[in-house]
Formats: structure tokens, sequence, C-alpha cells
């Protein structure tokens, strides 16, 4: 266990050694910085990026790191973007304010759970940032953000190649994540399916095998027991993600509640403290069960006061892009391992 507690401190430190290193590095037009705390999503957001044409990726956990790589790549000539995560430091405002002072015009993205429009974001646009990234991400919103964010004329020429004209700034393919480390990415979750961690690192079947085959003998995991997954139903993999909607309005702003009908009356309300006195009639409403009745775990939309017992599922595949409501889902039965800590 030790060999893994040094590999993951490896991992946390990277970072540290590529600010040590980036004095040496030549500023170039497919340089971006990124800001964000999760391993699995850093892989998927790695992967979008190369494929926008994007080559030089330096992706930081930690804000202060991230300032201080973005802080090497400023130019009279080049304007490097930096994404940033919503949740990555609570004085957000704080951090972007940082960035537009080492660099006034610079391509600030925010990424994060919540719409364009929530209040919260608006008051990010206008302290500076310049477009955002709504999770769960997809290539489109990679290719509309970095077409949004490149205003001047030679900025809009250069997005041009490396989203529409692809073949002529070539991506370079990601480099192999090495053995050691995806064994350090395996041991930093609780449990999780050998389908899914296949999926989600982008690894081939033997290697996966490989890394569970050594981390079982090593006693580092243990088999738990075989599960179901929901699955893309485009390229059944298993590296997905959902939102929860409201079925009638499509909002995310609701909340689980119990709901009582008085029979007298008919009238469905809230259960609250008071829930004895019938709001409609005004009256005590008796028993349960003999002059009305509960419906728990119900939910009420916020935004339209709708009412509903379940809300809409939609997933996101983060493969392939994907987008599915829950019922085209498909399943995959895996084997769930828990990490020994």
């Amino acid at each position: 266990m030790s060999i893994n507690v040094i590999e993951k401190n490896k991992q946390e430190n990277i970072d540290l050694l590529q600010i040590e290193q980036l004095s040496d590095l030549p500023i170039s037009k497919t340089d971006i910085v990124v800001i964000e705390p999760n391993s699995t999503i850093s892989i998927m957001m790695r992967k979008f990026l190369v494929k926008v044409g994007f080559e030089n990726i330096q992706i930081c956990k930690e804000a202060k790191e991230g300032i201080q790589i973005f802080s090497h790549f400023i130019s009279n000539d080049i304007n490097t973007p930096i994404i940033i995560d919503s949740g990555s430091n609570k004085n957000l405002k704080k951090i972007i304010k940082e960035i537009l002072e080492i660099q006034p015009n610079a391509k600030a993205i925010i990424s994060s759970a919540k719409e364009r429009d929530n209040p919260e974001i608006l008051k990010l646009f206008d302290i500076g940032i310049t477009s955002t990234l709504h999770k769960p991400f997809i290539l489109e919103d990679f290719k509309k953000c970095f077409q949004q964010t490149n205003e001047d004329e030679e900025s809009e020429s250069r997005t041009k190649a490396i989203i529409t004209e692809p073949k002529e700034v070539p991506a370079t393919e990601p480099k192999e994540v090495p053995a050691t480390e995806l064994e350090s990415l395996l041991l930093s979750h609780n449990q999780i399916t050998f389908t899914k961690f296949k999926d989600i690192y982008n690894i081939e079947r033997t290697r996966a095998e490989k890394i569970f085959n050594n981390a079982l003998s090593r006693k580092l995991i243990t088999p738990h027991k075989e599960i179901s997954e929901a699955a893309c139903s485009q390229c059944n993999s298993t590296n997905i993600t959902y939102t929860s909607e409201c079925p009638q309005c499509g909002g995310t702003n609701f909340q689980q509640k119990d709901l009582v009908e008085h029979y007298d009356c008919g009238e469905i309300y809230v259960k609250g403290s008071d829930y004895k006195t019938c709001p409609k009639c005004n009256k005590q409403i008796g028993s349960v069960g003999t002059d009305y009745r509960e419906f728990a775990g119900y939910h009420i939309c916020s935004s339209c006061n709708e009412r509903f017992d379940r809300p809409l599922f939609k997933f996101s595949c983060l493969s392939c892009g994907n987008s599915f409501i829950d019922v085209m889902a498909l399943w995959k039965k895996s084997k769930l391992y828990k990490i020994q800590k």
C-alpha cells in the first residue's frame, strides 16, 4: 500500500513540476490551462480539447497552481484560454479577478453544472469571463465555446482552422497513461466496476484486466458483487453521467416533499409541521387512512409548481457526447470491486 501512497503523491504534485519546467516552453497558439480537481473529468476534458485542436494542455487540481501556470503563458501576440471549474475554489470571483489582473483580456471560461442564464453565472460575466462549459460535457459544447471566445479576426481564423479544418492543424494523440498512474486512479475510488474503470479511462480490456489482476494479487482491491450499469445507447460506454429535470418544464430547481390529500375537500398540499390543519378548508383533517392519505417522496418544481413522483432523467455520454433519456439506456453486467484503504 506504501507504493500506492507514493504514486498518488507524485500525481498530486505533477503540477508543481510543470510550473518549474514551463519557463523553457515556447508559447503556442494551441496552449490551454485547465483548473479541474476531478481526475476522471480531467481525462475526458483533455480528450475533447485535443479534438478541437489544443496540444499543450496544462491541467491542475488547485487554482493556485493553475494561476501560476497561466502566468507563464502571457504573450502580446497570443491569448491563452483558461478553464476554471466553478467548484475549484469557494471564492471563484477572486480567482477570476486575479486572472484578469495578470491578463486583462484573458479568455476565462467557467465549467459548471449551472445554466448560462443562472444569476450566479451572469454575475461572473459581469466580472469578465468570456464563456461557459456546461456539465455534463459534450464535444459540441467545446466547439461552440471556443468559437464564441474568439472575437478578433486573427483568433477567428485560428479557431476555424482547428475546429472546422482539423487536417491543417493535426491534433496529437494523447499519450498512453502509465500503468502505475492507472493503478493510482483505480485506488482513488472507494468502489468501481471493471467495465466503468475501463470505459472512464479509455483503456483496452486486456490492459484493464492486467491492472485489476495485479491489484487483486496484492490485495489492494476485493471483488464484491455483480451489478448492472447503464450504458450509452450509441457507443455502449458506461462512462456516462445524468441530470434530473422536471417532466413539465425541464427545470432543475425542485425539491422532494411529502404530500397530504384531505378527502373532505379534495385539497392536496405539502406536508408541513402544521399539516393536520387543511390550508383550503381550515379544518382538522382527522385520521390517516380514514380522512386523509399521504404521498411520500413527491417532487415539487419551483419553476412551474408541477408535482411529480419521479423526475425525468437525461443521460450524457462522456465518451461520444451522445445525449439520451433513461428509457433508451443499455444495461451491462459487471463485477463491482471495493478498494482497500
